[in-house]
């Protein structure tokens, strides 16, 4: 199995940062709770592939991301339709749309799955882009581990105003209590309609960036930059990336 070290980079990392790392891709290297190890490697592996596809490089480029049918250059042999929706999430997630995501499953991904897919996807990219910044390639992928997939989702996820179902922050059951701790937030309810995925990003996001409790504590600095600068950094790329949250 691949352990993620950065031992070939010019500058220290934090070791937290490499224990989150390394935490992750055994969390994607296993079965997930509706997808197997293998699927989901294989998913990172697309991720990866997508950024070099010449289709995804005409959606950027078009008026819009639908404008372009060709279809894309696929690198697994997972499902067409998993195909298509990894890449567009890839290529320009800013102007996907809600009639986009209910297609999508309209078109045999169900709900479940989207979101293991999102969360797969958004992790390897997370990582990735973490190599990038420090100028050293991007990690080797983990093999996929055997397993089945545990078949999961909690009763008290439901419809809210999100795209796909999650858990609001007062109406969590116990299996989730360790998850909805600290002030209320919004963004992490996100992937809680798979809760070990929603665990497991933003135990990334915490090393990367900061955890909860942190980020609204101004009496003390956490890392080697402030909170304004680390605001500013986020603003910076939100901005880039289309982000409106």
């Amino acid at each position: 199995m691949s352990t993620i070290k950065y031992d070939d980079s010019s500058y220290p990392v934090r070791d937290d940062l490499v224990s989150a790392h390394q935490r992750a891709w055994k969390h994607l290297s296993k079965a997930g709770s509706w997808l197997t190890g293998d699927e989901r490697v294989k998913i990172m592996a697309e991720t990866r592939h997508a950024r070099s596809c010449a289709t995804c490089a005409a959606v950027k480029d078009a008026l819009s991301p639908f404008a372009v049918t060709d279809a894309h250059d696929a690198g697994t042999d997972l499902p067409e339709n998993w195909v298509n929706m990894i890449h567009l999430i890839v290529a320009d997630p800013g102007r996907l749309t809600h009639g986009w995501y209910r297609k999508t499953i309209d078109g045999g991904i169900a709900e479940t799955h989207f979101v293991e897919i999102v969360s797969v996807v958004a992790h390897t990219t997370a990582i990735d882009t973490f190599a990038k910044g420090l100028g050293v390639p991007v990690r080797n992928l983990p093999e996929p581990q055997d397993g089945a997939p545990s078949h999961y989702r909690p009763k008290e996820a439901r419809q809210h105003q999100a795209w796909a179902p999650n858990i609001a922050w007062d109406e969590f059951g116990p299996d989730e209590a360790d998850y909805f701790v600290g002030p209320e937030s919004s963004i992490r309810r996100a992937l809680t309609l798979i809760p070990d995925e929603a665990r497991s990003f933003f135990d990334v996001t915490s090393a990367q960036y900061l955890a909860g409790p942190q980020m609204r504590d101004f009496s003390q600095e956490f890392r080697a930059i402030t909170h304004l600068q680390i605001e500013l950094l986020a603003a910076r790329v939100s901005a880039l990336n289309q982000c409106t949250y």
